[in-house]
């Protein structure tokens, strides 16, 4: 019984103890905050941005602050990085800036609201753990948005296709393709919403983009096979135009053997929809304004080329009228319905068509397998016949009887026929007819005179 009545007075003895602490520290934090309520500054235990602003004014504690923050704003670098991309950009180029009036604001009413019991928790509570306050960054969008869009050029790689270089030897070779790059600007705007005053690295939102064209494309050429160029630098705009989109369509053709082209299949529609503009045509053998004008230079170049590459070619057509860009006999004109140019790879191996029309000159290359060509072609236009004109006349009562003009001289027809010379070693060891061309004469125009002269009349005249 007695170690028993022991032990409960321990106990008991132990409680009181606990009570009496309790009680002290209740005592003692409520001296703390009976004093520490009628602090008339920031109460102790609190921080703004890090920085101890305990018993300050609010004036002093911006100015501290401001101290602060501005010289780790000035000094701080943030790092943007994408594998082997790293940029470095000054925190204040973004014109970043620290709300500090709200934060010292909110520091200073901390344990100063209505309610008496929660100021006394709060008082008590960063007395013990501390309070910091984190100020709202803002930053100024137009700097944003330009450093965004800076890193984004930076960052910016075009992918590269896969294309062939001509040596002076005319072999070719293959530039491999390149991975192009790019960053997405919405996304990066949003990275650089977050508190960046906190961030050291920043990973870009940066996205690949293959290119469209690669080197297996050009599997089996090695060798510039033709090549063929005319002039349109006088041409007037519209028709400058019209060429650029026909050859843009043959460029990087690739046919493999056996394949067959039409011209017209791949020009596709002539329309102003489809991009065409207004200019000369040949029609029914008379020059004319009509969509799609200088079209018949792209296939005539393009026939040339076709040519020099000994290709077949399987439908082509000369113009009704002679052209100027090229000589005679060596013409391919194309009209949709009734004359096409038509040609297939009689080779082994692909071919590839590429094209350029700088607004000076039209160039066709046609490159192959040296295997199938080791001979060059050379062509030969020559002249058959010469036709003189006929003579169309037009009576008219606007001239007086017995007199006479011209009013179109008209124009000489000419019969062609054309050769391809197959040269080897420096020597022609074929030579092949590829083609008749019959060009219409123009007939002379003169008109006639069945009117009467009569002197007042033309001084009637004179005066309308």
């Amino acid at each position: 019984m007695e170690n028993l009545g022991t032990k409960i007075l321990n106990i008991n003895k132990k409680i009181l103890i606990t009570i009496a602490i309790i009680l002290m520290i209740i005592f003692m934090s409520v001296i703390y905050f009976t004093q520490e309520y009628v602090n008339p500054n920031i109460h102790r235990g609190i921080k703004i941005e890090g920085v101890d602003v305990s018993n300050l004014s609010k004036e002093e504690a911006l100015k501290e602050v401001k101290t602060v923050t501005d010289e780790i704003i000035k000094n701080k670098v943030v790092n943007f990085y994408y594998d082997d991309i790293n940029l470095s950009v000054p925190l204040r180029d973004f014109g970043y800036e620290l709300n500090l009036h709200d934060a010292v604001n909110s520091a200073f009413n901390y344990g100063r609201s209505e309610n008496l019991f929660y100021n006394y928790f709060d008082i008590v509570k960063i007395s013990i753990f501390k309070k910091n306050f984190i100020a709202k960054s803002y930053i100024n969008d137009a700097k944003r948005e330009k450093i965004i869009l800076d890193m984004g050029n930076k960052v910016f790689k075009k992918p590269v296709d896969a294309h062939p270089i001509i040596n002076t030897d005319r072999r070719v070779k293959i530039a491999e393709s390149e991975i192009g790059r790019y960053m997405d600007i919405d996304e990066a705007k949003k990275l650089i919403n977050l508190d960046i005053l906190n961030e050291e690295k920043i990973e870009l939102p940066v996205y690949k983009t293959e290119p469209k064209i690669y080197s297996n494309y050009y599997e089996g050429i090695d060798k510039e096979l033709g090549n063929f160029e005319t002039d349109y630098s006088s041409s007037a705009k519209n028709r400058k135009e019209n060429i650029k989109i026909a050859a843009s369509k043959f460029n990087n053709m690739k046919l493999n053997p056996g394949d067959e082209v039409s011209f017209n299949d791949v020009i596709g529609e002539i329309s102003s929809e489809t991009g065409f503009k207004n200019a000369t045509v040949i029609v029914g053998g008379e020059y004319e304004d009509g969509i799609g004008g200088g079209i018949c230079q792209v296939s005539t170049t393009l026939y040339n080329s076709l040519i020099l590459s000994d290709l077949e070619i399987t439908e082509r057509h000369n113009h009704s009228r002679p052209i100027h860009y090229v000589d005679l006999g060596t013409d391919a004109a194309v009209a949709r319905g009734y004359k096409d140019l038509k040609f297939k790879n009689n080779t082994n191996n692909p071919i590839l068509i590429l094209s350029e029309a700088n607004g000076e000159k039209l160039n066709f290359k046609i490159l192959g397998n040296a295997a199938d060509r080791d001979y060059e072609i050379k062509i030969i236009p020559k002249l058959l016949e010469t036709v003189s004109p006929g003579v169309d006349t037009i009576y008219s009562d606007e001239l007086p009887e017995g007199e006479s003009t011209v009013k179109d001289s008209g124009a000489r027809g000419y019969s062609y026929k054309t050769y391809k010379e197959i040269i080897k070693n420096g020597e022609v060891i074929e030579n092949k007819e590829i083609s008749k061309s019959y060009y219409l004469p123009k007939d002379k125009i003169v008109v006639v005179g069945t009117g009467t002269s009569n002197s007042n009349d033309d001084k009637d005249k004179d005066k309308d």
